[in-house]
């Protein structure tokens, strides 16, 4: 049974926001954070907070890396 709550929702918008920013970061090699933040905020319907607190938990789970000092989204390297 697949619920549907707040909880679900969430999960669902952050891997579509997940998928969004690899398939860009595919494309390549880097991205504007401003430009990015704009992107997920039209496509998804989120005030830049939200867009902001999403990407940083998307980025503590390793999924790219945000440099806001130089406005930057990058893939993430592998050591």
């Amino acid at each position: 049974m697949v619920r549907k709550d707040g909880a679900e929702a969430r999960k669902e918008r952050l891997q579509e926001i997940a998928r969004f920013i690899q398939q860009a970061l595919f494309k390549q090699k880097e991205l504007a954070l401003s430009t990015t933040i704009t992107q997920v905020q039209y496509n998804f319907g989120l005030t830049e907070g939200k867009t902001l607190e999403y990407l940083r938990l998307l980025e503590k789970l390793g999924q790219f890396t945000l440099n806001e000092k130089e406005d930057r989204v990058r893939k993430t390297t592998e050591n």
